[in-house]
This record gives structure tokens, C-alpha cells and sequence, in this order.
């Protein structure tokens, strides 16, 4: 039987073994190419959820302590003694807190409109039964009848405090009505009560790495002397009656003296507050975009850092933080860091090498007071 032609020379289906060696090695790199273009998006989607977590608990925060200054109490005008607070000040609270040993913080206190009374049942009917001797706290619902008359007053507390077993420092708020009286937050000692700071307080964020307020004086011209701006900037210091800083302070220089303490009649009040709020980035504590590949003296301004950059950027960011101390960041060249001891109020202490440097994310708000006074004289 004669063969076709046609089939005898027809090639066998299949590949050869080049073809399957080309192909793999193009597979192969399209899908790394495909997995690059997905762990990017990937990042970039949970860099984007965080950074709208961290908004939403930076603007809770802030809506509320906004909230709290614009109803801010300056007393009624040419009264001699009242009740009318407002104090900006700083605690030092390295020996009381714990490892963070550079970390001072800025506490604000002042007395303020019962807003709340509004919406709140319970604490409009406060007062109805005249031998009531308790205070509200706003931490929990109360029995009006056991409540004091709150006489449309309230008592604000504002600090950064770090809370049993947390590694990094948290906001928290006191609210007490009526103002005064034994246990006011406005008392000049409470300060230096840890146990009494922290009762019946609400923490509003943790993780918070700075809470900076600055305040508009009679002479300020600019908010900050920082970036190249002239003038006289704001004061992150503040004493409404003029007793408690003494005069000339560096810090509120329109203390009087304690004569002052007591008569309101030469009272003020600043009319903006600039309020700064530092969040650490990472849900866990123990997280940090790098740490210090060397101990850091008290007078150092160089740090090594165990790898280059910062945060996953290459940038040199304005500030970092370093247990407890802020430094200004001058700066970074791979895992060199020029910097600036004791920034943000922070003071410059000794670090040992492994120590973690993080770098916050800043939200700020300018606040108008409405019921601000400003005059120096009685």
C-alpha cells in the first residue's frame, strides 16, 4: 500500500522543550509582575485605611474639644470673686508615668457652659431634691435626685496621660458640674495627683503622642516662630487669674501675683487656641518604623538608626519621637539623623541603643473663643 505524502511529512503536535523553557520564564515573570502591582495595591489600601482611622479618631477628638472651647466661661464682666478658669500648663511626668522618661505634657483645664444639659434628661433635672451633695461626671447616666444644682457650669479637664499597662500615652477628659467646691479640677494641686488626675476619666484616643495647645496673647502676632515666621508667637503656657505664674514668667508673662487669684475683675481670656494632635500611626504599640542602632547621650544631636528612613519614607520628617522626648529633625541622610534635643516641650534625657523612634501623624485646629477678654486691667 503507497503512503500519503502529505501525512509522512506532517511535523508531531507538541512543544519542544525551548518553547516550554520560554514560556515558564515568561509566565514567570508576568506573575511577578502581576504580584508586585498587587502587594503595591495592597499597601496602598491599607495605607489609605489607616490614614482615615487615624481622621476619624483625630476629628472626634477634636470636634469635641472644640466643642468644649467655644462654650468656654470667662465669668461675668467687672465680678470680683468667681469661679471662671481657664489654665494651660505643664506636668512633668517622667518619675510619675514610667519609661518614658523625656515625656512633660500640657494639661488644659477651664470652666465652660453645661452644653451637654441640652440633650441630656438626667442632668437637667439635676438639683430637684435640696439636700443632694453629689457631683456629675458625664461618665455614666446619674440620679438627678442625688445631683447638686449644676447651675448651667461645667468643669473641663484635658491631658495626656499613659494608662496602666499601655506602652504609650492616651487622652483622657474629666468633666465635673457644678463648678468648685471640694474636688474642682481647677484646683493648682491636682496636678500634681496622679490617682485624682485619672478619676472618673473617659479616654478619647490612645496611642496619642502629643497634645500641643497654643494660645492667642494680648501681643501675639504669629502662632509660631517655627518654619521662618516673624513676630511674637503664641504662648503654650496660660493662667486666666493672673495669681498662679508669677510675674514675668517666660512662659505667660501677664502673671500679677496671688493677690490676683482671686479677683476676677483683671481675668483674661485668649480669643484662638491652635490645638495639635500627634497620633502613632500603627495599631500595635510595640510597632515603630525604626529604632536606635546606638545609646544617645543627654547632649547628642546625631542619631543611628538601625535602618534608613523613616516610616517607609525617605523624607526627613519634621519631628520624631524617642520615649518620651520630641526631636526636631534637621536632617536624614540613610541611617543618619541630624536633630534638635527637647522639642515640643519635651525634655532632653539619655536613650539607650533599641530604643524605639516613631514618627506621629500631626492634625491641628484653630478654635475661636467667642467669650474671650483680653484686657490687663482691673
Amino acid at each position: 500500500m503507497a503512503l500519503n505524502p502529505a501525512r509522512a511529512h506532517r511535523p508531531r503536535a507538541g512543544f519542544t522543550l525551548i518553547e516550554l523553557l520560554a514560556s515558564t520564564a515568561l509566565f514567570a515573570v508576568l506573575g511577578a509582575m502581576l504580584f508586585q502591582m498587587v502587594t503595591g495595591a495592597m499597601e496602598l489600601w491599607t495605607r489609605g485605611e489607616r490614614v482615615r482611622e487615624l481622621e476619624d479618631r483625630a476629628s472626634a477628638v477634636l470636634d469635641l474639644l472644640s466643642e468644649d472651647l467655644v462654650h468656654l466661661w470667662c465669668g461675668a464682666p467687672g465680678a470680683g470673686e468667681q469661679q471662671a478658669r481657664f489654665l494651660l500648663e505643664w506636668r512633668d511626668d517622667s518619675e510619675a508615668l514610667s519609661p518614658l522618661l523625656g515625656r512633660r505634657s500640657a494639661v488644659l483645664r477651664f470652666t465652660r457652659l453645661l452644653h451637654e444639659a441640652r440633650s441630656t434628661g438626667w442632668l437637667r433635672r439635676a438639683g430637684e431634691r435640696p439636700a443632694a451633695q453629689s457631683v456629675a461626671t458625664l461618665v455614666r447616666s446619674q440620679d438627678p435626685a442625688l445631683l447638686l444644682p449644676t447651675e448651667g457650669l461645667a468643669e473641663s479637664l484635658y491631658a495626656t496621660v499613659v494608662l496602666p499597662g499601655d506602652g504609650l500615652p492616651s487622652l483622657v477628659r474629666r468633666v465635673r458640674t457644678p463648678v468648685g467646691g471640694t474636688g474642682s479640677l481647677l484646683r493648682p494641686e491636682l496636678l500634681a495627683q496622679e490617682d485624682r488626675l485619672l478619676e472618673q476619666a473617659t479616654t478619647l484616643a490612645d496611642r496619642v503622642l502629643h497634645l500641643g495647645l497654643l494660645a492667642w496673647g494680648p501681643a501675639t502676632t504669629v502662632w509660631s516662630d517655627a518654619g521662618g515666621q516673624t513676630g511674637v508667637p503664641a504662648l503654650d503656657s496660660w493662667d486666666s487669674t493672673r495669681g498662679l505664674v508669677p510675674p514675668q514668667d517666660e512662659r505667660f508673662p501677664y502673671g500679677v501675683g496671688p493677690e490676683s487669684l482671686l479677683d476676677g475683675r483683671d481675668d483674661i481670656f485668649p480669643p484662638a487656641l491652635m490645638i495639635e494632635l500627634v497620633l502613632d500611626p500603627y495599631t500595635d504599640a510595640g510597632r515603630a518604623p525604626n529604632a536606635l542602632a546606638e545609646p544617645v547621650g543627654v547632649a547628642a544631636t546625631t542619631l543611628q538608626l538601625r535602618r534608613a528612613g523613616l516610616g517607609g519614607d525617605q523624607r526627613a520628617p519634621e519631628h520624631v519621637w524617642v520615649d518620651g522626648e520630641w526631636m526636631a529633625v534637621r536632617s536624614l541622610d540613610g541611617r543618619t539623623a541630624v536633630v534638635e534635643r527637647g522639642a515640643r516641650g519635651s525634655t532632653a534625657v539619655p536613650h539607650e541603643a533599641g530604643a524605639s523612634v516613631r514618627v506621629g501623624v500631626s492634625f491641628r485646629r484653630v478654635v475661636r473663643i467667642p467669650a474671650a477678654r483680653q484686657g490687663l486691667g482691673p
